[in-house]
């Protein structure tokens, strides 16, 4: 993957470190994922969840992401999710009949 260098004011940076932090992962995943959601690409895997609170402070690219793909989150347990759309589960999973 390119390297990106983006200089940010230190109260920028510093506020992106504690956000970071409060989500258990690296600034720069934290960035990555906010820029990859606004262009609407999916951040998230199986392998890579969100976590939990970025999918709190970014509910509505996350959701609009959704709608087309799954998007894996994580919740400070541990514990692993997948949202999609009501739509995307109709089209793309196994009828339950």
């Amino acid at each position: 993957m390119p390297d990106l260098t983006i200089e940010f004011p230190d109260a920028l940076l510093d506020r992106l470190q504690q956000i970071a932090d409060e989500e258990g992962i690296a600034p720069e995943t934290l960035v990555r994922h906010a820029i990859a959601l606004k262009v609407g690409v999916n951040p998230s895997s199986m392998e890579k969840p969100i976590s939990v609170g970025f999918l709190t402070r970014q509910t509505h690219d996350v959701l609009h992401v959704g709608t087309n793909e799954p998007v894996h989150f994580i919740d400070g347990n541990g514990r692993k999710f997948v949202l999609v759309s009501a739509e995307y589960y109709d089209d793309h999973l196994p009828n339950q009949d």
